[in-house]
């Protein structure tokens, strides 16, 4: 199984009369590693990433709103969990509710994706090979 993550941003500047307001320096990074395999055999495969809003150098002037989903083409025989902090997430149509990571503080939020194979539900027969992506929406908290 493939994980890929994709990240969205919005971003937005606006202009009043002879004044303009400058974006603050937003920083948003999502960590995770690549890959897990899940068989027949080893049926559980977890995949660990996480949401921050610092790098090396720098913090993120303002917080931040996100969503994660999860896609995939997979059936009924692929279930997927999510957990923050050993706490299960609820999911809606593979999508939490919106986070919050607030800024001028160093926050690296962790993520825990619990895949499930049940060979019961799925094509007999069928290889275990999907690609999962983790897409993860944000937007920039409004001052």
């Amino acid at each position: 199984m493939t994980f890929i993550q994709i990240t969205y941003a919005k971003y937005i500047s606006e202009e009043n009369s002879s004044l303009k307001f400058e974006i603050a320096k937003p920083i948003f990074i999502v960590d995770g590693k690549q890959t897990t395999k899940i068989s027949e055999i080893n049926n559980i495969g977890y995949y660990e990433f996480s949401i921050k809003n610092f790098d090396e150098t720098n913090i993120s002037e303002t917080g931040f709103f996100y969503i994660i989903e999860i896609v995939s083409k997979t059936d009924d025989s692929i279930q997927f969990e999510l957990y923050n902090e050993e706490k299960m997430m609820q999911l809606n149509d593979l999508k939490t509710e919106k986070i919050y990571i607030k800024g001028n503080e160093k926050i690296e939020q962790k993520y825990k994706l619990k895949v499930i194979y049940d060979k019961t539900k799925g094509t007999q027969g069928k290889d275990i090979l999907e690609e999962v992506q983790i897409k993860v929406h944000s937007e920039q908290e409004k001052i």
